[in-house]
């Protein structure tokens, strides 16, 4: 079957030929002797274009082999609990500098703290450990030292039964808190007739850290 082609493609190229000579056309002629050469040898060797079945399968079996060697390799089981345990140490060291990040960012200091009556330009007014229970209102009064901006206190205003056998959490005001040595800040109740008692104001940072605390009384007014 390729010889019919190549006896075709011969016979056509002669008669091109012949007909280019009688034009003379000679550069025609030359190209049309080239290619039909150059197809002939192509068509008589068509192994050098193209790898026969058995090479297709040698190849395909080896790249087979080597994929199959790398899957092996990469999911061994001890290599697999490996990788696992150090994804889980790595992990845990994270978790464990954050928290140090975080306790040290909370870190403040209290450098005062005072319950009063009122606040006039950033200071405390009638401030006390007694109080009667015919005041408007009380406050807590605290100066902070804190490098970090936005950071927050929290005052827990408590309240004791006469005995101390129980504790009320009567009000909580988170306060953001500047970047400042001395950053001035309160929080306020209203005092009413009926709240007579011992109280206590705890201070904390915004994860539980308690930075420090005041007691005070409200008394009656016939007392």
């Amino acid at each position: 079957m390729i010889y019919t082609h190549i006896f075709l493609v011969i016979l056509v190229t002669v008669v091109l030929i012949i007909f280019a000579e009688y034009q003379n056309i000679r550069k025609v002629s030359w190209i049309l002797f080239i290619g039909c050469v150059t197809y002939i040898l192509l068509m008589i060797d068509p192994k050098t274009t193209q790898p026969t079945n058995n090479e297709n399968n040698k190849y395909t079996n080896i790249d087979s082999t080597i994929l199959a060697n790398t899957i092996s390799k990469e999911l061994k089981p001890d290599k697999i609990v490996e990788d696992f345990i150090k994804e889980t140490e790595n992990a845990t060291t994270m978790i464990s500098d954050e928290i140090d990040v975080i306790d040290e960012i909370q870190n403040l200091d209290i450098l005062k703290i005072a319950i009063a009556t009122d606040i006039i330009e950033k200071n405390p007014v009638g401030v006390s450990r007694l109080f009667l229970n015919d005041i408007d209102a009380l406050y807590c009064f605290t100066a902070v030292d804190n490098t970090i901006e936005n950071n927050k206190i929290i005052h827990n205003w408590k309240r004791y039964e006469q005995d101390y056998s129980y504790e009320q959490d009567y009000f909580k005001s988170t306060i953001i808190v500047g970047d400042s040595p001395n950053w001035r800040c309160w929080s306020r109740i209203t005092i009413r007739p009926e709240m007579i008692g011992d109280w206590q104001v705890i201070v904390t940072d915004s994860i539980g850290n308690r930075l420090d605390s005041i007691d005070f009384s409200i008394i009656p007014t016939s007392e």
